[in-house]
């Protein structure tokens, strides 16, 4: 044990990640085999939370390895666009550890960063925020824009 800490920090090795999710999983009483992902880089799990579909990937970057948590959750409505643009960034204002996001016109609730000192505690946050968030934002936005909640069939569409 160190003077100013009592555990070790994580060095941040894909591997080492990869491990923290997996003790994520058996927490929840998940089968970690059983929900991964295949990716073309790095490793990748789902879980569910209600009525969102969570993706975590972990994956090596220029800049070292990355944790992204990440939940599509809501396609853009047809109308009543600029009003829909303003509320997501006032609801991304309110939000932490998490944050909204858009490609191709797909809502998604995503977290990110570096791994280098990931601990058990944030890495278990970053998942839990994203998922109450998505959980919490794809009917409730799906009913006041009338748009369509994306669809976890389309993940292998795209």
């Amino acid at each position: 044990m160190g003077l100013f800490g009592t555990r070790q920090a994580n060095k941040g090795t894909v591997d080492q990640v990869a491990g923290m999710i997996e003790k994520y999983f058996r927490t929840r009483g998940l089968d970690c085999d059983g929900h991964a992902v295949d990716t073309c880089e790095g490793y990748g799990w789902w879980l569910t939370q209600g009525s969102a579909k969570i993706y975590i990937f972990v994956q090596d970057d220029k800049g070292g390895p990355v944790l992204r948590v990440n939940s599509p959750i809501l396609h853009f409505p047809d109308g009543d666009r600029e009003n829909f643009y303003l509320h997501l960034l006032e609801l991304n204002r309110d939000l932490t550890d998490c944050w909204l996001c858009v490609c191709d016109q797909v809502v998604i609730v995503t977290a990110q960063r570096p791994t280098l000192g990931l601990d058990q505690e944030e890495l278990d946050a970053l998942i839990w925020s994203v998922s109450q968030v998505a959980d919490l934002l794809d009917d409730r936005l799906a009913r006041e824009f009338k748009a369509r909640v994306f669809s976890q069939s389309e993940v292998h569409q795209t």
